[in-house]
């Protein structure tokens, strides 16, 4: 079975960096201490919501059996780490 080609997806700098910085899971913390682009948890917090909506990075909540659940309002509880489209994005445009 032939795997579906993602849609084109123009990212600006800070989300590409995000996307970069999660083929591990990353706590919320780490991602805010390595971002170079930007220093202001708001916007990194936006970045980080956009990735999701786009499907190209998940929360990946260990201590919650129920990984799918997801809490915006307490992102720095959660890791994140790049979806397998999130990956195909940086090989097809990094």
């Amino acid at each position: 079975m032939e795997r579906k080609k993602i849609k084109l997806i123009e990212l600006p700098e800070l989300e590409t960096e995000i996307l970069q910085l999660c083929i591990f899971p990353e706590s919320f913390e780490l991602i805010a201490e390595e971002c170079t682009s930007e220093n202001k948890l708001g916007v990194i917090a936006d970045a980080i919501k956009n990735l999701m909506h786009y499907k190209l990075l998940i929360a990946a909540n260990v201590e919650n059996s129920l990984n799918w659940i997801y809490d915006s309002d307490k992102m720095r509880e959660s890791t994140f780490k790049a979806t397998a489209n999130g990956v195909e994005w940086m090989e097809e445009n990094l």
